[in-house]
């Protein structure tokens, strides 16, 4: 069984919406090399997660490995029919009936927490979405500072040239070039946690807390109905100390929403706007403001005009029926450079590359 064919099947599942990464599919084909003989049990110990892929398995197993199918494993098993049964009506084993090996286990958990909102998860699930999130790095856009250094290539350095050229009895024999210094952008966060935000407040701190750690000049604020500081306090080595006093320093949990008021206080009270110049800000909010709108729109103005790029994550969206009709979402957006949901961790892993891409 050629490699090319058992990818070509990995790609087929995945189009047919099963959940399959390239890590699996090359996991996949290390065991058939292993156990050629049960290449449909290799699939399926390294290719499915959920019990409700197995239909589909088996639907697109059968149209690749058709052939397979008529003639017997080699293992002595009878061959498969579409439904997961053998030919001759015997059935095999259940799931449950299946010893896994606990790698296996841990990793088709850590699959399906990936993908869950994080509105549905409970404090064991947020423990361990804290172990996965750490693993996370938000990259940020680079830019080009006034600084140079020395380079193979560039723009002639004139000091430098002049500097070597003494060395040689004021003949430049060697032309010193010279760059920009790239740096990349700061990222201040700004996360909502007012009471319609309860169900998602917690796993954004953890998001925020595996940030910060990317880039010590990166900022982070709360707000619901005032703007508290809180960089200092998720710096913390522990993400359950830096929850903790977080919970503390912000006191204004669970109460009602003022976009406009807080993006105020960040542009007049932190050196005139300077923590955000230049910067990458996200604001992880559903945008349902009780504030006065005409500020809302004018202070997102603003921010856009000193910010590089503004970000604002959404979890509402992952509703497919929802729209951003609030008011405070509309007077927000067209403000926003990049508008996205941010309520599970595949979310946040694909708004975290599409920021280094900015």
């Amino acid at each position: 069984m050629g490699a090319a064919t058992l990818v070509e099947f990995g790609r087929e599942l995945r189009h047919a919406g099963v959940v399959v990464g390239t890590g699996r599919i090359a996991t996949f084909v290390e065991a058939v090399e292993r156990v050629p003989q049960e290449l449909y049990w290799a699939g399926r110990a390294t290719l499915i997660s959920r019990r409700d892929d197995i239909p589909v398995y088996d639907r697109v197993f059968r149209r690749v490995f058709g052939a397979l199918l008529e003639e017997p494993m080699r293992s002595g098993r009878p061959p498969m029919n579409v439904q997961g049964a053998f030919a001759d009506g015997a059935v095999p084993l259940r799931d449950e009936d299946v010893e896994v090996p606990e790698e296996l286990t841990r990793a088709s958990r850590t699959e399906r927490l990936r993908s869950r909102s994080f509105a549905t998860l409970d404090d064991g699930e947020l423990a361990e979405l804290t172990r996965t999130v750490n693993r996370l790095r938000l990259v940020a856009p680079v830019r080009r500072t006034r600084r140079h250094v020395g380079a193979h290539r560039g723009e002639l350095d004139q000091r430098r040239t002049v500097r070597r050229a003494l060395r040689t009895g004021g003949d430049p024999v060697v032309l010193a070039r010279r760059v920009r210094r790239r740096r990349a952008r700061r990222v201040v966060l700004l996360l909502d946690i007012s009471g319609s935000m309860s169900s998602y407040s917690r796993a954004l701190l953890i998001f925020a807390h595996a940030a910060l750690r990317s880039d010590q000049r990166w900022e982070a604020f709360t707000f619901g109905t005032r703007l508290t500081r809180l960089t200092g306090v998720l710096r913390a080595a522990s993400p359950d100390d830096a929850l903790t006093q977080a919970s503390h320093a912000a006191r204004d949990w669970d109460g009602g929403t003022r976009i406009g008021d807080t993006v105020r206080a960040l542009l007049d009270q932190y050196s005139s706007g300077a923590t955000v110049r230049g910067a990458v800000v996200v604001i992880l909010s559903d945008g349902l403001d009780v504030g006065d709108i005409d500020m809302l729109a004018t202070q997102m103005a603003r921010l856009r005009r000193l910010a590089y790029r503004v970000v604002w994550l959404n979890p509402l969206q992952e509703n497919p029926d929802y729209k951003p009709l609030a008011r405070g979402m509309a007077a927000a957006l067209p403000h926003v450079d990049l508008f996205a949901s941010g309520h599970n961790l595949i979310d946040l892993e694909a708004t975290c590359h599409a920021i280094g891409e900015l």
